[in-house]
């Protein structure tokens, strides 16, 4: 019940006294909610893990019942397994097995399953009568969900003695709306309710061993040199945005007024890199500069693409939306990019980071500019059939789609920028034994089900609440979020551009990793934000946190990772500038609105993933199996 089984010890051998056999495998019971009942349920999965003979990374499900593990659970446990593994610092290979008996479905087996590979991994079991219910995010902290007090019945039903809950959940509604606070009601019921906010926490209580959580010495830094180059272009970048602003002024005020929110969003962006650029923040100052600069080229161009709207009306329409379909302009500067990135040849770590990063940028602007063409594409059907005798819900539905075309266009400048910074860095040495391709898929397939647990957990269930088709929610929440319309266009255009740059072709590994990367971090964070934490306004913006404690540990120990990460690589004689911008940026947004902190949170999960990255390529990562840190 919730314990570990160790396999068996060979006949006439004795274990090692110092060093006991690891187990072959382990049973973690977990808790759900059967929404058809309203009842709380238990089941039990075996976890085992071993070594990949072809060094790839497998996962491999076993179950009792007809659809005994459901999508969302088997993309949680392909995220358990990945999150896992970068936490331990272990290669990142492996055959993950997960055989359940019972139902289920849903994410909210996230945490207790990674807390159970580890242990698997370190050779950990654990305690009777414990165990927990939480989502688990990228650097580990566990993230808030439903049916808690029906869960805590049915736990206490199975014998349980102490249950395990998230940060700031104490409270939770029942299924019938009713509050209970789940930690009177666990007295009542003879069970301990503990609210725990990430996996180091959860790990004692589960283990009784302790699992180490990196801790904050210092705040990073750039260097000198370092800072002097990305000074420079912070200036350069902040005078993109003056010369774009200056033009976007120099259009009709009919178009200029219409677009004053997306105007006062470019100049806080502006605002907040001239801040950290005054208080010598300079990597954090050029990730807001480049924002800034990248929205006002953005509002510039679109606002001078829609302006026979105002002077013609509907008659301008058809000239109008012929233009923007005209993406060719902006897909040979992608494509133009991507023929540059395959020449340069990265020395170091530090140039992988350059490298890396362009290439997900690259990625990120061509998912745009494809997004963008496909709605246009829909709206001109409409127009042409004849659905728009309005000109108000006209120009709604051209807005969003026609400014992300020029979006995408100005991304592709930021991001030469961006290469232009991150490489060329003092860097330590590539481990050439490393698998560069596998790595890459590694993230790729993490991405992938990141995505299927954001589909399955919140997009499903809340386009039937609405009434909507998923594709109909999905653009709705692209409209006011861009890593949802690159999430829901990369996938499709991945292999177009995968075809493109050539499989064997220079840098095509490299590419696969950035584009792994990109889309693992942001894919969870998509999750993290609207499955767990997010509350949303009719037009789904985001405006508030259901739990306030959540963000504030998500953000805190994704600072807490990062800057571990960037001490480590500086051990190793590699600057990493991108990274170091990462945190600057984040350490301001955290204060900022709620939109804002999720955006921290993505930055610091970005920055500590690919910093973990390098240090894995540069074979001196740190591992955590219960010893002393790996060996350089």
């Amino acid at each position: 019940m919730g314990g570990g089984s160790g396999g068996p010890t060979p006949s006439g051998t004795a274990p090692a006294e110092t060093e006991p056999a690891e187990p072959s495998s382990l049973t973690i019971t977990w808790l759900a909610f059967n929404e058809g009942t309203g009842e709380g349920t238990t089941g039990e999965t075996t976890l085992s893990r071993a070594d990949a003979a072809d060094g790839d990374f497998r996962v491999e499900f076993s179950a009792n019942e007809v659809d005994g593990i459901g999508a969302a659970s088997q993309a949680g446990a392909w995220n358990a397994s990945i999150i896992s593994t970068l936490l331990l610092g272990q290669p990142l290979e492996g055959e993950f097995r997960f055989e359940t008996s019972g139902r289920v479905d849903g994410p909210s087996a996230g945490a207790l399953t990674t807390a159970g590979l580890i242990a698997l991994a370190r050779g950990d079991e654990f305690l009777d009568g414990v165990t927990m219910t939480g989502t688990i995010n990228a650097t580990g902290t566990i993230g808030p969900v439903g049916g808690i007090p029906e869960k805590l019945t049915g736990a206490s039903e199975a014998g349980f003695d102490t249950i395990l809950i998230p940060l700031g959940q104490r409270n939770a509604p029942d299924h019938e709306g009713a509050t209970v606070d789940v930690v009177r009601e666990g007295e009542r019921l003879g069970v301990e309710v503990i609210e725990v906010g990430d996996i180091y926490e959860a790990y004692q209580h589960l283990t009784g061993e302790q699992l180490d959580a990196p801790s904050l010495d210092t705040d990073p830094r750039l260097d000198n040199a370092s800072y002097d180059k990305v000074a420079a272009q912070v200036n350069a970048t902040l005078g993109r945005y003056d010369s774009a602003l200056s033009q976007f002024n120099g259009l009709a005020p009919e178009m200029t007024s219409v677009l004053t929110s997306f105007t006062d969003v470019a100049a806080t962006a502006a605002a907040r890199a001239r801040d950290l650029q005054q208080q010598g923040l300079q990597a954090g100052a050029f990730n807001s500069a480049t924002q800034a600069a990248a929205l006002m080229e953005m509002l510039y161009a679109g606002g001078n693409l829609m302006t026979p709207l105002l002077t013609q009306g509907l008659p301008g329409i058809e000239t109008i939306v012929t233009q923007a379909l005209d993406i060719a302009p902006a897909e040979t500067k992608v494509f133009a990019l991507l023929d540059q990135l395959s020449t340069y040849t990265p020395q170091t770590l530090a140039d992988v980071e350059g490298l890396v990063n362009a290439y997900a940028l690259t990625f990120d602007a061509y998912s745009l500019l494809i997004f963008a063409q496909q709605r246009l594409t829909v709206i001109q059907e409409t127009y042409e059939a004849g659905g728009y005798t309005d000109l108000e819900l006209m120009f709604t539905d051209l807005v969003m789609p026609m400014l992300y075309a020029e979006l995408a266009e100005a991304q592709v400048t930021s991001t030469q920028a961006l290469f232009e910074l991150g490489r060329d860095n003092p860097g330590g040495p590539i481990d050439s034994d490393v698998e560069l391709a596998q790595v890459g898929d590694f993230f790729r397939r993490g991405a992938d089900a990141n995505f299927a647990a954001f589909t399955e957990a919140f997009v499903t269930p809340q386009a039937e609440a609405q009434g909507m088709s998923n594709d109909a929610l999905l653009n709705a929440l692209a409209n006011v979020d861009l890593n949802v319309a690159a999430a829901i266009t990369q996938a499709n255009i991945q292999p177009a551009i995968a075809a493109y740059i050539g499989e064997g072709e220079p840098n095509a590994d490299y590419a696969t990793l950035g584009y792994g990367l990109n889309n693992f971090v942001r894919n969870q964070l998509l999750v993290d934000k609207y499955y767990n934490n997010a509350v949303l306004d009719e037009a789904f913006n985001v405006v508030d946190f259901t739990w306030d404690a959540v963000i504030a540990r998500a953000t805190d120990l994704g600072r807490q990772h990062l800057a571990t990460e960037v001490d480590l690589l500086r051990e190793h004689d590699t600057e990493p500038v991108i990274s170091i911008g990462n945190y600057e940026a984040a350490s301001l947004l955290r204060a900022g609105t709620p939109a804002e902190q999720f955006d921290a949170v993505g930055f610091y999960n970005g920055g500590f993933v690919t910093s973990r990255v390098l240090a894995y390529l540069g074979g001196f990562q740190r591992v955590d199996l219960g010893e002393a840190e790996a060996a350089p």
